[in-house]
């Protein structure tokens, strides 16, 4: 039984790799896809680049197919499940804050990267011909330098991560100048994960703000010029996805949820879920958890 969806850490899951790791889409290796065949969390930031194969994956219920030449970003906390069919190819990066941070880092903060912590954009990213050839050898030296571990590995391996990173902001920001995409402010991706780690209705925006160094004024014109949704919204938009993510791979009864996300009345709770989904939350927990159990 379990009460939590279950949630995978860097400092379990990586062993010694304790920051960054890649996994071939090969079953017996850790591989977060292939040997995790359960809806689950992590705690580190995680890039799927399919090659080859098809099927198809959850993020926080979202449904996406699998399509070679296609990225997949999950930030920590998102709930996931992968379903490849007839076997994939390809590669599973996973890295953690600190690994990014490093002091010659061009990126020196995960904010900085639309791909990750977004509001409004798809976690999955299709790749033009020009944009795979781009990859394709800076993860060739990627994966060598990991693999091969020969003095001095761990600088060389940081500096073709960064090369990565850089690489793919590039290619996410030329998509974002198409018609109907949208970009982030940095603000609006770090109120994102603070949300996500800390939310509860009787924190108040003034409260966030205080958290980032900004004013509340500049933080609501910030988040409504870019998302258009108040802080307020987000917030409870995050409530609803933790309550989701309960419910569809937890043993926790509705009234535990319900104070799990520091609600003091469970009638009020499920009212609030309800006003938010159009569903109760048993109705989505029945329903989310069929959904899971024909993709398992």
């Amino acid at each position: 039984m379990k009460d939590n969806p279950t949630l995978h850490k860097a400092e379990d899951l990586l062993g010694i790799e304790a920051s960054f790791k890649i996994y071939p889409f090969t079953e017996g290796t850790g591989c977060p896809v292939s040997d995790i065949q359960e809806p689950h969390l992590h705690d580190f930031y995680v890039v799927h680049y399919v090659l080859s194969g098809s099927g198809s994956c959850v993020i926080d219920f979202e449904t996406y197919d699998i399509i070679p030449g296609s990225l997949y970003f999950v930030s920590p906390g998102q709930l996931h499940l992968w379903n490849p069919e007839n076997g994939v190819d390809g590669f599973v990066m996973v890295f953690t804050d600190e690994f990014l941070k490093s002091p010659e880092a061009p990126v020196h903060n995960v904010f900085e990267l639309e791909f990750f912590n977004s509001v409004v954009n798809s976690p999955m990213f299709m790749l033009s011909s020009e944009q795979k050839n781009e990859l394709a050898g800076v993860m060739s030296n990627l994966c060598r330098e990991f693999s091969d571990r020969k003095p001095g590995f761990e600088t060389v391996l940081r500096s073709y991560f960064h090369i990565l990173m850089v690489s793919l902001q590039r290619m996410f920001a030329d998509r974002l100048q198409r018609p109907g995409a949208r970009a982030e402010n940095r603000i609006v991706r770090e109120f994102k994960k603070l949300v996500a780690s800390d939310h509860s209705l009787q924190l108040r925006v003034q409260d966030y703000a205080e958290m980032m160094n900004v004013s509340v004024s500049r933080l609501s014109a910030v988040i409504k010029e870019v998302t258009c949704l108040t802080p307020g919204q987000i917030v409870r938009n995050e409530l609803v996805t933790s309550a989701k993510r309960m419910l569809a791979n937890s043993d926790l009864n509705v009234s535990e949820i319900c104070y799990e996300l520091k609600f003091e009345d469970p009638s009020y709770f499920g009212k609030f879920f309800k006003r938010e989904t159009g569903v109760t939350p048993s109705v989505f927990r029945e329903h989310v958890r069929g959904k899971y159990q024909q993709l398992a």
